[in-house]
């Protein structure tokens, strides 16, 4: 369908239908009457300036809150290069390694 297409066919719609139900007056009217002052002059949706640089009370910052007890307060990593590390490395010869030292165990 052309966009002309589409133009008649919505031309011819809205003719049936006025002609089934009939023409109404539009629900909104444009008149020269001024404005009170306290209109803003956007949607309510949009956003107004603030009055001043303060947060709200509602984003005031929280206060803190006892840590967790299940929370460690700091993270300890092994030590790969300690023995009795939880951290063990792989037990296989791998091409670029050095030959192993003897254990002094």
């Amino acid at each position: 369908m052309t966009m002309e297409e589409v133009r008649e066919y919505e031309r011819a719609t809205q003719e049936a239908t006025n002609l089934k139900i009939g023409s109404f007056p539009p629900a909104i009217s444009i008149s020269d009457t001024p404005l009170p002052s306290t209109t803003r002059g956007g949607p309510n949706s949009a956003p107004s300036t603030p009055l001043t640089t303060e947060a709200p009370d509602f984003l005031a910052v929280p206060k803190d809150r006892p840590r967790k007890k299940s929370a460690p307060e700091t993270l300890t990593l092994p030590d790969p290069g300690r023995r009795d590390s939880l951290f063990k490395l792989p037990t296989g010869t791998w091409p670029f390694q050095k030959a192993e030292r003897p254990s002094s165990e």
